[in-house]
């Protein structure tokens, strides 16, 4: 089985580092809330092109660099690398190629397994069909939701203050969930 996982709040905690600091930012701002379970803060936040630019400025490589690995992530990878593909897709490197230097560092310091990793992906669902992903797990309903509507099966790695998703992808809130539902999904789809 080819198994697509994103990085952003799937393997690293980012979104919950992304929320606080943009919490705290928003205060320190003025700024108004406009749909608190919203994932990106272009959604979330009345923020301008302006504040949503200072904001990546100041704070998203030291999110990126120090959002902690999400409990039982590694090991769980590294335990279906063994009878699987393991393919990263990821939005990472749209900013520049920083990112991209930034990630492969993180992912080889926390010996995180894969095969291939994409960068600068705003549609997940043309990586999913070129590589032959069976499932893919996302944090982003929007994501899940494409990816469901289009034949990809997925699990939607879910914070519950985000939305729900209007798809039948199956919420999963952490690692051991899917560790405990790998097999039988696997099953399902061979």
């Amino acid at each position: 089985m080819i198994i697509g996982i994103d990085i952003d709040g799937v393997i690293y905690q980012t979104e919950n580092l992304f929320r606080e600091y943009s919490e705290q930012f928003n205060k320190l701002i003025g700024g108004k809330v406009i749909k608190a379970d919203e994932l990106k803060i272009s959604d979330r936040y009345d923020w301008g092109k302006e504040q949503v630019n200072k904001f990546i400025k100041d704070f998203y490589y030291e999110i990126e660099k120090n959002a902690p690995l999400y409990p039982k992530a590694q090991e769980i990878i590294q335990k279906l690398k063994k009878d699987n593909q393991i393919v990263f897709i990821t939005s990472r490197g749209i900013i520049d190629n920083s990112e991209v230097d930034l990630t492969l560092e993180r992912l080889s310091l926390d010996k995180i397994p894969y095969d291939k990793i994409i960068f600068n992906q705003k549609s997940k669902l043309k990586a999913c069909k070129e590589f032959g992903v069976d499932l893919m797990i996302d944090d982003y309903y929007k994501v899940v939701d494409e990816l469901n509507e289009n034949g990809v099966n997925c699990l939607y790695f879910r914070d519950k203050r985000n939305k729900t998703s209007q798809s039948n992808a199956l919420e999963v809130y952490s690692w051991n969930e899917i560790d405990c539902l790998i097999d039988e999904i696997s099953k399902e789809l061979c």
